[in-house]
């Protein structure tokens, strides 16, 4: 695209009427603005869309050069000619030293060589001009983006605790309710124990967002949880269901098969393998259409194969659309209207970290299955 140099006037400045008239008309393709002398051009000046200077070096009040050092201080950018029939050594340099005149133009007024000059002048206005546009455009939107980012990191962030936190505050008004009908001393105790634990947990999912709040006020972002490790993978899974029961079988039935040795080890901290499950089974439950609890099945199936653990959840509810199938891990892809898009990118970080693997695939019978793959850790 041809650039369109009537967008960036011209101010010229003569005392000689002729002249002016002279340099309109060689000056065709541009805007010309006029001024009579040093004082008119320096209010013209106040315009902030003045592309170049053009200026007589004799004046009727001040010369040229010292017209370019008061309009370099206003319009630092505009670019400066020094015009006349004849420049002296002295006024060249002072125009270089002084007021930075980039070149100079020699009368009288022939349109080619005229436009050709004032071509060469704004070009690199126009490309310094453009580059600083997408600079803002790319830096606006990089601020957006980062906001965006961090407020769709913070939500999940927050999502996790507090789902918990209601999972555990149900659970443990339920279990208050089953101890005071206990029919003996006995039961009442084991359900306060159960109580107690729901409670320690809430207690961990308060603690979890309060750090949150402190690092977002001290100016950092929400940190994903690191893998590190190592933990007892049965025991982490164990206490994600225990959790989680409470709340999903008001959806579905909750199945879980452990087929490992207690003692298994993988190189992942008891949390993280926790946020996990506990991430995939709640896509799981919200997964399911509006039917009978009864009519709904999450397994979670774990096991040790070839030197790894296999954590299988499957469901049997609607499964993946063949078009979002290649974009389930894609962070901030969600067909949720609430969903951030955020909990199975993290899902396949996290996992990734540990050296293992997260695939999804449709069933056969219906719904689909979430299986993570982990290298097992050596024990002390």
């Amino acid at each position: 695209m041809l650039l369109d140099y009537r967008a960036f006037p011209v101010l010229y400045v003569d005392g000689d009427g002729d002249d002016v008239r002279a340099f309109r008309e060689a000056a065709g393709g541009f805007t010309v603005l006029t001024a009579n002398n040093a004082e008119q051009a320096l209010r013209v000046l106040e315009r902030p869309d003045i592309a170049a200077l053009v200026v007589e070096q004799v004046l009727p009040d001040m010369s040229g050069v010292e017209l370019f050092r008061r309009a370099r201080e206003l319009r630092p950018n505009a670019a400066r000619l020094l015009a006349g029939h004849g420049l002296d050594a002295d006024t060249a340099l002072a125009a270089i030293n002084v007021a930075g005149v980039s070149g100079y133009l020699t009368k009288p007024w022939r349109a080619e060589p005229l436009g050709q000059a004032l071509r060469q002048a704004i070009d690199p206005l126009h490309v310094d001009s453009s580059l600083e546009s997408m600079e803002m455009r790319l830096w606006h939107g990089g601020q957006v983006a980062a906001a965006a980012t961090i407020y769709e990191e913070l939500v999940h962030e927050l999502s996790n605790p507090l789902g918990a936190l209601e999972i555990n505050a149900s659970l443990v008004a339920d279990l208050i309710e089953s101890a005071h009908d206990a029919p003996s001393t006995d039961v009442a105790r084991t359900v306060m124990e159960s109580a107690r634990e729901a409670h320690a947990d809430s207690i961990a999912a308060i603690e979890q967002m309060k750090s949150l709040v402190s690092r977002m006020r001290q100016g950092r972002r929400p940190a994903r949880a690191q893998a590190h490790g190592p933990c007892y993978a049965a025991s982490a899974i164990d206490a994600t269901v225990h959790i989680v029961r409470t709340e999903a079988e008001k959806v579905a039935r909750l199945e879980v098969k452990l087929d490992l040795p207690v003692h298994t080890i993988v190189p992942m901290d008891a949390s993280v393998l926790g946020q996990l499950l506990l991430n995939l089974l709640l896509n799981a439950v919200q997964a399911f259409p509006a039917r009978a609890p009864a009519q709904n099945c999450v397994q979670v199936l774990a096991r040790v194969a070839g030197g790894a653990l296999q954590l299988c959840v499957e469901d049997n509810g609607p499964g993946i659309a063949p078009e979002h199938m290649g974009r389930v891990f894609e962070p901030f892809f969600t067909t949720k209207d609430n969903g951030t898009g955020l909990g199975l990118a993290i899902c396949r970080e996290l996992v990734t970290r540990s050296h293992g693997t997260i695939d999804v695939q449709n069933l056969a019978k219906g719904g689909c299955r979430f299986e993570i793959t982990l290298p097992l850790a050596k024990s002390d």
